[in-house]
């Protein structure tokens, strides 16, 4: 059976339906109203474990700068050291001065994981 996830407030649900019951958003007219990379951004926070993984992954191969703030965010907020590294991934991808002053930062950060992919990340960089 199918899962379907409300992409405001992420309540899964075994139906698709067209106002999330929970949080009521209107699901369809919501995504209908987003770009591809708005919904990769959105997908960042997505529940399964793997999805925002991928999503990562997706928008540093796409290189839109305006997933800078959100991957920034993702590593910040994440205790998933795999999503992390993903996004420090794709934020070397993006290359944009604010990716790399906050891969900059993750110098010292206590997973060795994540320090090294910071310093993959610049080490590519002039």
């Amino acid at each position: 059976m199918a899962t379907f996830f409300c992409p405001g407030c992420w309540h899964d649900f075994n139906e698709d339906l067209i106002r999330c019951p929970n949080c009521g958003l209107v699901i369809h007219e919501f995504w209908n109203s987003k770009d591809y990379l708005e919904k990769l951004i959105l997908a960042l926070r997505h529940p399964e474990p793997t999805t925002p993984v991928r999503a990562a992954w997706l928008l540093g191969k796409i290189g839109d700068p305006r997933a800078v703030v959100s991957l920034i965010e993702i590593v910040k907020e994440t205790d998933d050291l795999y999503l992390a590294r993903e996004a420090i991934k794709a934020l070397g991808a993006i290359d944009t001065p604010q990716a790399r002053h906050f891969i900059r930062t993750l110098a010292n950060h206590p997973a060795r994981m994540i320090r090294a992919e910071a310093g993959a990340a610049l080490s590519t960089k002039k």
